[in-house]
């Protein structure tokens, strides 16, 4: 299989890659004590450290894995990603190390080593970075590829069909080669430029005068009743079939084996996966915590300038719908008068809201309203970034009327989100912001959470449709 290829070469660089750190440890121990005539002094306790090559070799992959550092592996990435990601990983991993050594008490270990051996180590990463990216194109110019080749036909032209040829094309350098499509829909061909071989009851002479490896059957859920016939075809002449879950254009499946029984997930996500979900959260605690202790003199400011220009409390909660549609009271520096609670559960916030005070209109402009749900972050009840969490009253009307909006809800809400740094947020559309969150649900990374950060500090702060 492609993926079982692509993971045994992801393997086989982490192999490389701790061996290099680990070398680096070694040069790191040489190097400094080439500096010891100088102004240091040699080092010769190094026996008692190496317990720290355990610990090494323990945090390196993991920080390898976070920052998603063999990508380039699998799909094309920009030379600037690929070298950039080591250099993540290897932050994060000397962040981790110093932080055991300090919890230790360990003040023997010599500074300048530590720094000769993280520098060490990412210029050897970025090395082998460099090499491979080379081989790879070498091969690619070549028209190699590795391991065995296979020609691919697909059955079934449509959109799950167009789309697995498209993705496939990535791996072209991996050994699959699609030869063309069967389909009884002939105006596809011209259409999408797809070379349409014939029509799925041509299926026998197609295999018969082409050199056909694998079968990958690409249907739309209602022609599903012809799976049978062409697996009986394919047995018959020793080629490999591979079925595709096409319900719909936007439903996105995984299959899971429980006991060889196949199960088929509709629309998982990436945070379903525990792994992801302690990632994040880690994420979301420390970015909370440090954040508070940064913005808690602004939050004094803050809460200083609604008591003196308005009366009523300085913080404002309002009951909202998380993830899995679980209510929860989120809470926000006040910015509009007192008001009825039944009218705040229905009423939508516009331009010149005659309910918002001066200073309220400010705070709201400039998101410094939003700074109390760093705590609802670091309760538990909110993410650093995630889809704007909505009343109930809302929630009810929206998922009637708009369609996937229920899907926000698989996973926690968040302060800053991709709709709102791309403009979606206030009184804008809400089709455009559901199709923001649910590309985010679809796509998360603990990368796109730092992009999505740093693109809410440029554009995300002040916002015209923040009302």
């Amino acid at each position: 299989m492609l993926t079982s290829k692509i993971k045994f070469v992801q393997k086989i660089v982490l192999i490389v890659d701790l061996t290099m750190v680990i070398d680096s440890y070694f040069a790191a121990y040489a190097l400094r004590n080439t500096f010891y005539s100088l102004k240091y002094k040699l080092m010769t306790n190094f026996n008692e450290y190496l317990w720290i090559l355990a610990v090494i070799a323990a945090i390196w992959p993991i920080s390898f894995y976070i920052t998603r550092s063999y990508t380039f592996i699998k799909k094309k990435e920009s030379i600037f990603s690929t070298l950039l990601k080591p250099v993540f990983a290897n932050s994060m991993g000397f962040a981790i190390l110093s932080g055991i050594l300090y919890f230790l008490h360990n003040t023997n270990l010599s500074r300048l080593f530590l720094i000769i051996f993280i520098s060490v180590a990412t210029v050897s990463l970025i090395a082998v970075r460099i090499l491979i990216k080379l081989l790879m194109l070498l091969l690619s110019k070549s028209n190699k590829r590795y391991l065995d080749s296979k020609n691919i036909l697909i059955i079934g032209s449509g959109y799950i069909g167009k789309l697995f040829f498209e993705r496939i094309k990535k791996y072209k350098l991996w050994g699959s080669n699609v030869i063309g499509f069967l389909d009884d829909v002939s105006n596809t061909a011209d259409k999408n430029a797809l070379t349409i071989l014939g029509q799925i009851k041509d299926l026998e002479t197609i295999i018969d005068t082409n050199d056909v490896h694998e079968v990958v059957i690409a249907l739309s859920i209602e022609k599903y009743g012809l799976i049978k016939n062409i697996i009986d075809i394919c047995d018959k002449e020793g080629i490999r079939t591979n079925i595709l879950p096409a319900y719909s254009e936007d439903i996105c499946v995984t299959v899971e084996e429980i006991e060889g029984m196949p199960v088929i997930h509709v629309r998982e996500v990436p945070l379903d996966h525990i792994h992801n979900i302690l990632i994040k959260r880690s994420f979301d605690i420390l970015v909370s915590v440090i954040f508070i202790l940064i913005f808690m003199p602004i939050m004094l400011l803050v809460a200083i300038g609604i008591k003196l220009t308005s009366k009523g409390p300085i913080l404002y909660k309002q009951e909202r719908v998380g993830a899995s549609n679980k209510p929860f009271m989120m809470y926000k520096f006040r910015s509009m008068r007192i008001q009825d609670k039944n009218e705040e559960k229905v009423q939508w916030t516009t331009a010149n809201d005659p309910r918002k005070t001066v200073f309220g209109s400010f705070i709201r402009k400039t998101s410094l309203d939003e700074l109390p749900q760093l705590f609802n972050v670091l309760f538990g009840n909110m993410s650093i970034v995630g889809p704007r969490p909505e009343r109930p009253y809302w929630v009810g009307k929206f998922k009637e009327e708009v369609p996937q909006y229920m899907m926000r809800h698989y996973i926690k809400s968040g302060i800053t989100g991709w709709a709102q740094v791309n403009g979606w947020r206030g009184d804008s559309s809400i089709e455009e912001r559901i199709k923001c969150d649910n590309y985010y649900i679809r796509n998360w990374s603990i990368f796109m959470d730092v992009k999505i950060m740093f693109m809410t500090v440029f554009k995300g702060f002040v916002n015209g449709n923040a009302y």
